[in-house]
């Protein structure tokens, strides 16, 4: 097999682990190795909660067997990475295989697009992420300074629920029995703090958060103190609001939801089960034409960078929405094949169970427009800031749920709301799609600005 990165213990042992397989009587076989380490604390009123520790590693193995109604698989895993522990997985995942049901489209692990060597390099060189940035004495400093600013903020906050900080890295190895083996790391640090304002039945709590791929690079404890203690004292003393319909603003936070909603619409097994109300909408504009959204597996700020995705195949920038139009669904190499469309390097896996489909680092590109110039453009409607609950169904794209947030007439924030439901359908939804914002805002592996659609119900008094 090949040393494309560098000789390390889990290739070494990824290999073995096919190559048992093989041996074993597989026809085709691949292995994954996950490792993860990471620290993270806790502070709660400025003292120390907890401290805890993960160092977790394990195997895991996809094998392939010869029927006469075709590949038949099975999929097991093991933290034993002795030579006796991986032969004995091994067998293990053999025997399941051949009592396993056939299926003559299975796609075994032989063919696929691999980066070549250049293109491994080459990224390793771009994302040589060794080092989250902080020690835990950082990270418990910058909490316990989080908390303390936040409570600091006003005499309307009463409480604190804590503050976390977090950091870490994992390691992912992926190796077949075509002679493909590679791996890439990955580091992150968090930070977030919450808190309660006011008193009694009054009371209101918010939360603000940051994860980036470097301490260095989340915003400070003071700009996250900051958003936690003013969405909490904004929130309070809210009402309730008219029913009947309106234009709905969607800040970032919420928004993730709606990309959410979407990627489960367009992922390719939901497609090939008829599960999703997207699955004739390829080629078609579900959006207005100013939308547009990505898949970006390398970018400079997203925590979903990957050059291969779980089954080896090489990844690549896919445009979903381009000027509103669907272009992709997202498939692994068994829904390509069975959707007769191209590999979009969506295959995600762990160490057991089927290959799964998900994106890498999701964009849905800005507009022009701050969200202060959106509420002045609509003039009347709701901001929403939280969403309650999971009414939504794939199938028909049928939505409603729970949502509080803030009332606006006359293009200003006049009152807090909650206890509301908005409610409408997805494909009718994106269509209505009347402003979007300029305010792109990263959270993990998602970049979203704020998000206006017209025409939404909403069910208050």
């Amino acid at each position: 097999m090949s040393t494309q990165i560098s000789t390390l213990p889990d290739r070494h042992f990824a290999e073995q682990l096919v190559e048992a397989a093989i041996k074993a009587g597989a026809a085709h076989a691949d292995a994954l190795s996950i490792s993860e380490t990471g620290d993270s604390v806790s502070v709660r009123n400025g003292v120390v909660e907890s401290v805890e520790r993960e160092d977790a590693r394990g195997m895991g193995l996809r094998a392939f067997v010869e029927t006469s109604c075709g590949m038949a698989f099975a999929t097991a895993s093991t933290s034993d990475l002795s030579t006796a522990g991986l032969h004995k997985l091994a067998e293990q995942v053999i025997a399941m295989a051949r009592i396993s049901e056939p299926d003559p489209d299975a796609v075994p692990p032989v063919g696929a697009n691999h980066p070549t060597e250049a293109e491994l390099d080459a990224w390793q060189q771009r994302h040589n992420h060794d080092d989250s940035g902080w020690s835990l004495e950082q990270a418990t400093a910058a909490a316990l300074e989080c908390e303390q600013i936040a409570l600091a903020y006003s005499d309307q906050i009463s409480n604190s629920e804590g503050a976390d900080a977090s950091f870490g890295s994992n390691r992912v190895l992926y190796a077949s029995s075509d002679g493909f083996s590679a791996a890439y790391n990955r580091c992150s640090a968090s930070l977030s703090a919450s808190v309660i304002a006011g008193s009694g039945d009054g009371m209101q709590r918010d939360y603000a958060w940051h994860r980036a791929l470097h301490a260095s690079k989340l915003r400070s404890p003071a700009t996250i103190a900051t958003e936690a203690a003013r969405r909490a004292v904004q929130r309070l003393n809210p009402g309730s609001m008219d029913s009947g319909e309106t234009t709905v603003i969607f800040e970032p936070r919420t928004a993730t939801s709606l990309l959410g909603h979407l990627i489960s619409a367009i992922n390719g097994r939901a497609i090939l089960q008829q599960r999703s109300f997207l699955t004739d909408a390829l080629q078609h504009g579900i959006f207005p034409d100013t939308v547009c959204i990505d898949d970006d597996p390398d970018h400079p700020l997203g925590l979903g960078n990957r050059l291969f995705d779980g089954e080896g195949t090489r990844c690549r920038r896919n445009r979903l929405i381009d000027n509103g139009v669907l272009q992709h669904f997202l498939s692994d190499r068994y829904t390509a094949k069975r959707l007769g469309q191209p590999e979009t390097g969506s295959a995600s896996r762990g160490l057991t169970g089927d290959i799964g489909i998900g994106s890498s680092n999701l964009i849905w590109h800005g507009g022009s427009l701050s969200q202060e110039q959106i509420l002045k453009q609509i003039g009347n409607g709701l901001l929403v800031t939280e969403l309650i609950g999971f009414g939504v169904n794939g199938v028909t794209g049928d939505y409603s749920r729970g949502a509080g947030g803030f009332l606006i007439e006359n293009g200003e924030i006049v009152r807090p709301v909650q206890g509301i439901t908005i409610a409408g359908n997805l494909k009718q939804m994106f269509a209505r799609i009347s402003h979007v914002g300029s305010d792109l805002t990263w959270f993990g592996s998602t970049a979203i600005p704020s998000i206006a659609i017209e025409g939404l119900t909403v069910a208050g008094q």
